[in-house]
């Protein structure tokens, strides 16, 4: 597979820290995937979704997106380009006082015309399935849509990566389900590469392919399935197993034979009902 992002050996401390937030981590993120970054609080994983698009700069080891690497100022705005970020509060992202206008705000930014930036605002919210909103007030959504429209304003700058950090963390059920669906479809329909940074086990079974951050290192990479049935690490690392993970041990510690432990329920049902 192609990569798109590669961290080399990357240290990084914070101003005043005697200990780096990140030590030595190396990993690569490949064009078209959904990867998801996974960590409890104070893991270095949010420190690392800042590193990928020049919010923050290594003090040891590189950071490259596509031909572009953050140690070169020249690169960062087309880095940053490439990049979108989503974060964890919606309100704090906004600063138009319409939904159309706080996409324009991103794109004049970056000295689109006119003409071409009108277009993108309206192809952007429409892939999202905002466009009945585009005249409303940002603050008058809920918190799913609030997001949605977050990431209307990254599609339109044309990103080839788009982060979540920790972005459906502060929302209610329903709006995570539609962020995590709309982000789904960005992912499968168009090929955008997604990066969820994320401490719930849940929203990680989405991915492709997970890391485990634990104090500041790569703990563990591989595939959902074969991450999440290293439960001692996940553990160990502060991350709270997935429901159906969890279930699925207790039925085996009651007797029922499982041959492993299910990710989603689905594949638990499925399994139950085979031994019926």
């Amino acid at each position: 597979m192609e990569n798109i992002i590669s961290v080399k050996d990357v240290t990084f401390y914070y101003p005043g820290e005697e200990s780096a937030t990140l030590k030595n981590v190396s990993l690569d993120v490949y064009k078209g995937e959904w990867l998801s970054i996974v960590g409890h609080n104070g893991s270095g994983k949010s420190t690392l979704a800042k590193l990928l698009n020049g919010l923050l700069f290594p003090n040891e080891g590189t950071v490259n997106v596509a031909d572009f690497t953050t140690a070169n100022q020249e690169d960062i705005w087309e880095i940053r380009r490439q990049v979108g970020m989503v974060f964890q509060n919606p309100d704090n992202q906004f600063v138009g006082t319409s939904v159309q206008d706080d996409i324009a705000f991103g794109l004049e930014n970056f000295g689109v015309p006119r003409t071409e930036m009108v277009k993108r605002i309206h192809e952007s919210i429409e892939r999202v399935g905002m466009q009945a909103y585009l005249n409303q007030e940002p603050h008058h959504l809920s918190g799913g849509q609030k997001q949605r429209v977050a990431i209307a304003g990254i599609l339109a700058q044309k990103p080839s990566v788009i982060v979540l950090d920790e972005a459906t963390s502060m929302l209610d059920p329903i709006g995570r389900v539609e962020v995590i669906e709309t982000v789904r479809e960005l992912n499968e329909k168009e090929g955008i590469t997604v990066i969820s940074i994320t401490h719930d086990l849940e929203e990680a079974l989405s991915a492709d392919r997970v890391v485990v951050m634990k104090m500041g290192e790569k703990a563990a990479e591989g595939k959902p399935d074969d991450i999440f049935q290293q439960r001692e690490l996940l553990k160990s690392a502060g991350l709270d197993l997935p429901f159906s993970l969890k279930l699925s041990e207790a039925l085996r510690q009651e007797g029922i034979e499982l041959k492993k432990g299910y990710l989603t329920q689905e594949e638990l049902v499925n399994a139950l009902w085979t031994l019926a």
